[in-house]
């Protein structure tokens, strides 16, 4: 199983970078967010169609939920401020380090939510080859569907919601920079 952090500490394609994060507890959120922002990168990371993930100045806020300690959130911003795509991870749990900094077990399934609103399942061969390998069990296996496919049914339709909600935080964030 992978384990992910916040703070992509071994990320090499990022050569410079600036990394905070907030614990909130208030009315619409409890948990952690973070706000790294990739100040000078070795080479750009494009997907896709030519979407750009990350460039020098991209910033990647990072939501860990109290209540849902199997969805992490990862929001890319580009130098505009243009929300690019909300991905999420989905994890057998999330936790944090002894320095405070949130990671995920990564359940290899992902889910996207683009800002036209359409969702795509992802990754089902990376979770298919890690069962298959006894990487993970198969509860593991069935918890990553589970909680896709249920994560699918909450954001279908809720775009609107969803940017307003992570804008909200990123300001927060990106105005202490």
């Amino acid at each position: 199983m992978k384990r992910k952090y916040a703070d992509y500490p071994n990320w090499d394609r990022v050569l410079k970078k600036k990394y905070k994060n907030i614990y909130f507890d208030n009315e619409d959120f409890k948990g952690n967010i973070s706000l790294l922002t990739a100040v000078k990168v070795k080479e750009k990371l494009v997907v896709g169609d030519n979407l750009v993930l990350i460039d020098d100045g991209f910033k990647w806020l990072e939501i860990y939920p109290d209540n849902n300690k199997n969805i992490a959130i990862s929001v890319c911003i580009n130098t505009e401020g243009d929300f690019l795509e909300w991905y999420f991870d989905i994890a057998k749990d999330s936790a944090l380090t002894e320095n405070g900094v949130p990671y995920i077990d990564d359940l290899y399934l992902d889910v996207i939510l683009t800002p036209e609103g359409e969702i795509k399942m992802i990754d089902q061969e990376e979770l298919q080859d890690a069962l298959d390998n006894q990487i993970i069990s198969q509860d593991d296996y069935d918890l990553a569907y589970k909680v896709a496919n249920e994560l699918i049914a909450k954001i279908d339709g809720k775009i609107n919601e969803i940017d307003k909600f992570t804008r909200k935080y990123f300001n927060i964030l990106n105005d202490e920079n």
